[in-house]
């Protein structure tokens, strides 16, 4: 009889395990789906002296004056950037301090073309300290001002 009180726990675990696995496939498409939407949701608001088109999407309104956002920055000609190059578009997760106006990427991607002409990540960066200054475009400030407008 222990043998049959053995059985039905090991069914439970086996159970268990598949459930817990079907809710993370669930899970992780939906996040996928989510972030391709959003990324897919650009707003141009702007180009750069160089003509440099700007866009942002994804604007979340955080505590303290605080916020985060997407930004999209595709480069009319390839810059001469100190990340390398030549990168024809640079998108970054940036959290804004609207309070004393600055701006800090938490992960920047830097796309070049390959050969058949797609978008590859050409360089994945985590800290920039000349983010949206004169050797990326200038375009700081006019993300910043367009960000922190959003309520």
């Amino acid at each position: 009889m222990a043998h049959s009180s053995v059985l039905p726990s090991a069914w439970g675990r086996l159970l268990l395990k598949k459930v817990l696995l079907i809710a993370a496939v669930v899970l992780a498409s939906v996040l996928v789906v989510t972030l391709v939407r959003a990324a897919g949701d650009w707003r141009t608001i702007g180009q750069t002296e160089a003509g440099d088109t700007v866009s942002v999407s994804s604007v979340r309104v955080l505590k303290n004056n605080q916020r985060v956002a997407l930004v999209r920055v595709e480069f009319k000609e390839p810059p001469a950037l100190p990340q390398g190059g030549p990168f024809v578009e640079m998108r970054a997760r940036v959290r804004f301090n609207c309070s004393n106006g600055s701006a800090a990427p938490t992960t920047e991607w830097f796309y070049t073309r390959d050969r058949s002409g797609r978008f590859v990540v050409g360089k994945k960066a985590s800290h920039d300290d000349q983010f949206g200054k004169a050797p990326e475009g200038g375009f700081a400030e006019l993300v910043s001002q367009h960000v922190c407008e959003q309520k």
